[in-house]
């Protein structure tokens, strides 16, 4: 649908003021992308993947991938982490990259980490379908307020978050997008530019683990709210898991979604995910629902401890 492509075009000024982070059903199982303090947690290096295609249906609609590293690292007390996304919305391609530190430490019966990070962000206007056929102004086609094909605009931002985890529990709030730095778009018309600019984000998020009586099942509620400038978004989840091997679960975002989701223990190195997102708003009426797909591998890297004792060359002996 060009006309579904031709208004995120003409609302990239406004929604740049709105939620500007793209969103994740599964985010238990993302959460460093929210939280640079889970940065440098657990004992493993994590790889994990997603990839998201929104609204399914609509000419435009956002598809999105995400990939996260996270690296515990003794020597400093906890560990670096890296988030790259790709977000293409309509003719906007978004990229960015981010990069974290966490300082984990023990606290009661758990670890607490606390991070901050910088966040890379590159925005991109391709192709020129969306430009009517016919369009014409009194400028001779050369409207301000159009972006030009393939003009691109750069920002730097910074990110902040606590996040707690004990064997059952767990949770954080972090923000990104703390400086709100901003960047111009070239327009077809020389001088003129479209203005982005970044709006902070709020996220808290939190869980526990209900261990089944007399099985082996283990209930996992979970929430997270997400709050930027005019906007808030609500999402409670509930899980079953089975032996720490298989999952299923659903999610209510509020005035938004019902997501049901599956998962898969594969191996003790490799977890497997699946979410399908029903809308509940108008957009139900309008086209197919939103599919997500996870994968995460974590591993560890051991170097042998050096032998106790004495050597001598025979050389010298």
């Amino acid at each position: 649908m060009k006309k579904f492509s031709l208004i995120i075009v003409l609302l990239l000024p406004f929604l740049g003021i709105a939620q500007q982070d793209v969103q994740f059903s599964q985010y238990m199982f993302n959460r460093i992308y929210y939280n640079p303090g889970a940065a440098g947690s657990g004992s493993a290096i994590c790889i994990s993947g997603l990839h998201r295609s929104q609204w399914v249906g609509f000419e435009g609609a956002p598809v999105t991938q995400n990939v996260n590293v996270n690296v515990p690292i003794k020597a400093l007390h906890g560990g670096l982490g890296l988030s790259i996304v790709n977000d293409q919305i309509g003719f906007f391609n978004n990229i960015s990259a981010r990069l974290m530190y966490g300082y984990q430490f023990q606290l009661a019966s758990g670890t607490l980490g606390i991070g901050a990070g910088a966040t890379f962000l590159n925005n991109q206007v391709n192709g020129t379908a969306w430009i009517p056929a016919d369009y014409n102004t009194a400028m001779g086609g050369q409207d301000v307020f159009i972006p030009g094909l393939n003009e691109t605009g750069f920002q730097v931002d910074a990110v902040f978050g606590i996040h707690y985890e004990s064997q059952n529990l767990w949770g954080g709030l972090s923000t990104t997008r703390v400086i709100e730095s901003s960047t111009d778009i070239g327009s077809n018309f020389q001088g003129a530019t479209t203005f982005i600019r970044n709006a902070r984000h709020y996220y808290l998020m939190g869980g526990y683990n209900f261990a089944v009586p007399a099985s082996n099942w283990e209930l996992r509620p979970s929430t997270l709210v997400k709050l930027s400038t005019g906007s808030t978004i609500f999402d409670v989840n509930v899980l079953g898991v089975y032996n720490n091997k298989f999952w299923g679960g659903v999610t209510y975002r509020l005035q938004d979604a019902v997501v049901a989701m599956i998962g898969w223990q594969a191996t003790p190195d490799l977890r497997l995910g699946y979410s399908y997102d029903v809308a509940t708003s108008a957009l139900s009426t309008n086209g197919g629902g939103s599919h997500e797909i996870m994968a995460n591998y974590c591993f560890k890297i051991e170097i042998p401890p050096r032998p106790k004792g004495s050597y001598k060359n025979p050389r010298f002996l």
